[in-house]
């Protein structure tokens, strides 16, 4: 097992074809979706899967991405039950993660999934209202991590990045082109979305295909510069 130097808390293993994902279990010997535990010199590991977590898709096809550290705030908008959210827990052991969620089942679930981890905070919300949760989301957030598949993904990333982003702070962007229209051409949705966050004061730093895993995604990577 090997660490990415620039991503705290996560190893990986195998070839470069069959790359598993893992992080350091914050919450020894708790699963949160039946992902397997492995045990590597006296320390408990949870598998990150790619086909469940797009940003487990985008540390392993951009593994030299360097945004994360430890002591991180992080704003997670669309945390469903808990897969992805759970592994940036383990990411960010010092920092603390505030995640929205619209959907009363899926919030059930979140909060039984990861109540056991102190650095989490649920948020029952609709990302398209950003100031409706300002009390709950107590500081400003290094990253706002989106991954809300609805037609007006751009306006939400960019309401909620102007409410809480630091400037300079980063935006990772989960857009899904069928989300947003099921007839127009992938690439001109994304070009679309680009155009959007650059026209608000956003950066584009990166944009990774993640389609290996998830169909009709791309993952963008911005900075707040204003």
């Amino acid at each position: 097992m090997r660490v990415y130097a620039s991503h705290p808390n996560v190893y990986y293993a195998g070839s470069h074809n069959n790359m598993k994902l893992y992080t350091l279990n914050n919450c020894e010997g708790s699963r949160v979706y039946g992902e397997n535990l492995i045990y590597y010199k006296g320390k408990e590991y949870r598998e990150w899967d790619p086909f469940r977590s797009k940003l487990a898709a985008l540390l392993i096809l951009d593994s030299k991405l360097d945004l994360f550290s430890k002591n991180q705030i992080c704003l997670y908008l669309g945390a469903s039950s808990g897969t992805t959210i759970s592994h940036l827990s383990d990411m960010l052991s010092e920092g603390i993660i505030f995640g929205v969620e619209v959907a009363e089942r899926s919030m059930r679930q979140l909060i039984h999934n990861t109540s056991q981890r102190i650095n989490i905070i649920p948020i029952l919300g609709d990302a398209n209202y950003p100031e409706n949760y300002a009390k709950s989301v107590f500081k400003e957030v290094d990253i706002v991590y989106q991954d809300v598949a609805q037609p007006n993904q751009s306006e939400i990333a960019i309401k909620n990045c102007n409410y809480y982003l630091k400037k300079n702070g980063h935006l990772i962007f989960a857009i899904k082109s069928q989300s947003i229209d099921s007839i127009e051409k992938s690439e001109k949705v994304y070009r679309e979305e680009k155009k959007s966050l650059e026209l608000s004061g956003y950066e584009i730093l990166e944009s990774v295909n993640i389609h290996k895993f998830a169909a009709n995604h791309i993952i963008l990577i911005a900075k707040r510069k204003i």
